[in-house]
């Protein structure tokens, strides 16, 4: 028989060997938030504004507020909240991981819309060059679709969007692919949609995003190279 002791010590082991496989691999689980912040190690949050237009100035971004909670809805005992954004319009919430990712990779997490009146929703950034250029994957259960995007020099510009069944207030899956110049989508581990786009090329850093006053919570983010 399996002793208790030997199965705490497996559950260790295969913990280390998901957040280390293949050398650049990420597992983010929200378990173990760092002591001092409260927040995973490894990651800040940021905000972003769109530039704004003449006689349309851009508006003024706040840093939201995010946090690792309890959430019993999950495998695990805590998940990624944003719980409080005081944006509007085209301000962007980050949630960026320190380290750069590869340029040809596989990142993920699940995701769940818990309120916002002007947006729902959120989504995962990559090969982010800075907080004004990168690309961005977002689901928006208010216009129940899923779209990417370049964002260049802070501007949005839409790539591709299908339309997609999930709802708020419900846990799903948000998975984005890209080798060379080939994005792919997959969204509940369904494909949404391949598409090329080559406007970033080098590695940089992954991210979660939402817009305005959208809080979302996510859970299991992960990351890894593709050969």
């Amino acid at each position: 028989m399996r002793s208790s002791t030997s199965g705490f010590f497996a559950a260790i082991t295969l913990a280390a060997v998901a957040r280390h496989v293949g050398g650049n691999a990420v597992v983010e689980d929200f378990e173990n938030p760092a002591e001092a912040t409260g927040l995973p190690k490894g990651f800040a949050p940021a905000v972003a504004v769109e530039p704004g237009l003449p006689g349309n100035p851009a508006p003024a971004g706040k840093l939201a507020k995010w946090a690792v909670v309890e959430e019993p809805s999950r495998h695990g005992k805590r998940v990624l909240k944003l719980v409080e954004s005081k944006n509007r319009n085209s301000v962007y919430n980050l949630f960026l991981r320190d380290e750069k990712s590869p340029a040809d990779l596989s990142v993920s997490v699940r995701l769940r819309a818990d309120s916002g009146n002007e947006d729902r929703g959120g989504g995962l950034i990559w090969r982010m060059v800075d907080e004004q250029n990168y690309y961005l994957a977002r689901w928006n259960p208010l216009e129940k679709t899923v779209a990417v995007y370049r964002t260049v020099k802070g501007r949005r510009i839409t790539l591709q969007f299908v339309p997609v069944a999930g709802v708020s207030g419900e846990w799903h899956s948000l998975k984005v692919t890209m080798k060379g110049r080939v994005i792919s989508i997959e969204f509940d581990d369904a494909k949404a949609m391949s598409l090329p786009d080559d406007t970033w090329k080098e590695a940089g850093r992954v991210g979660l995003w939402t817009r305005s006053d959208a809080r979302s919570s996510f859970d299991d983010l992960a990351i890894a190279p593709v050969e």
